[in-house]
């Protein structure tokens, strides 16, 4: 190596500018004691090693060696560069090493319950992001439309339609489901759309088990001669299918306008709601993908702020919706640090 390239650096235009990964360089040339070694060590040839310390020299305006015959000696100021830089790279390690590790280190599984139509047609958009936050945590996802089927069993959260009288467990209100009725374009194009409540009774209406309590077909309907519908059912997907291809309308939530551009709401004043929370016992949240799942549903999966389907207030279906869910999905899947932070209050 010519003398020269050991020579105190005079200042240059460029001294503001520093490739951080030339240090990278200088660290294998200390630590292999040459610059043949450390061409080797990091496949580069030996005037690229001395022209990127060099590079480095010059813009940190640091002379970092001297030169005898036992090779490149530290000096002075460079033995402080070298220390500091040493530290540098064991903060950069562990900061890449924790950012990997942060979802891995949380393990465990959670068991839900919640009904079937959630659970198939909202629950199920948003698993591939939270296993792409969280791939060690297996959610245990039950369906059920029976509101009690959470005393006989034991489940960590359960999403149901009604708020527990009791103080045990803990309910928290993660939004509001509003029901008016759908139909699919097909059937819309074969039978027209009613304009009015009144209009209902010359169409194929098809009703869930569970409306009986809140609003079935027949409670809201002014004609008794068409109070029964022609379809009778306590399976959540069979009445949301047999409303998408055709066969008649019924009540849905209105976040069925997002899900799939065949459900077409229809706007004729009938409208009812339901609350959705969430209860746990004041444990369960202590284990953390139970309380990270809590977090997820109520952030996320059920996310007013950006989803005003599930508001109290209701809210008539909009063109924005489609890009309102896809921006949540997108959301909900990117990465982030976990946290401990979850309320058990």
């Amino acid at each position: 190596m010519a003398a020269s390239e050991f020579s105190h650096p005079e200042p240059s235009d460029e001294s503001d500018s520093i490739d951080w990964d030339d240090f990278r360089v200088f660290l294998e040339v200390v630590r292999t004691g040459s610059f043949n070694r450390a061409a080797m060590k990091l496949k580069m040839t030996q005037p690229t090693v001395s022209r990127r310390l060099q590079r480095l020299e010059e813009a940190i305006n640091v002379r970092l060696f001297d030169r005898d015959r036992k090779g490149p000696r530290l000096t002075v100021e460079g033995q402080r560069i070298y220390s500091d830089t040493c530290t540098a790279q064991a903060a950069l390690e562990r900061a890449a090493s924790h950012a990997a590790g942060a979802r891995k280190r949380v393990e465990g599984d959670c068991k839900i319950l919640m009904g079937e139509g959630v659970a198939s047609y909202w629950m199920s958009r948003f698993l591939a992001p939270f296993f792409n936050r969280y791939p060690n945590i297996e959610l245990k996802v039950f369906g059920s439309n029976d509101a009690s089927q959470h005393k006989r069993e034991l489940f960590d959260l359960c999403v149901h339609y009604f708020e527990p009288s009791q103080a045990e467990p803990i309910a928290v209100r993660l939004g509001t489901m509003h029901f008016i009725p759908f139909a699919s374009r097909e059937y819309l194009r074969t039978h027209g759309a009613p304009q009015s409540m009144d209009a209902l009774s010359g169409h194929r209406m098809l009703d869930l088990a569970t409306y009986v309590y809140k609003g079935s077909w027949a409670s809201w309907s002014r004609s008794e001669a068409s109070a029964q519908a022609l379809l009778f059912t306590n399976l959540t997907g069979c009445l949301a299918e047999s409303v998408r291809h055709g066969a008649g309308i019924a009540l849905l939530p209105t976040y069925a306008a997002t899900v799939d551009h065949n459900f077409v709401p229809l706007d004729v004043g009938v409208h009812f709601t339901a609350p959705i929370f969430v209860s746990y016992q004041r444990d369960a949240v202590k284990r953390r993908p139970v309380g990270i799942t809590l977090d997820f549903l109520r952030n996320h999966v059920f996310d007013q702020k950006r989803m005003p389907w599930f508001r109290e207030t209701y809210h008539a279906s909009e063109l924005d919706w489609h890009k309102r869910l896809s921006d949540a999905v997108h959301r909900a899947a990117a990465p982030h640090e976990t946290t401990d932070s979850i309320s058990a209050d």
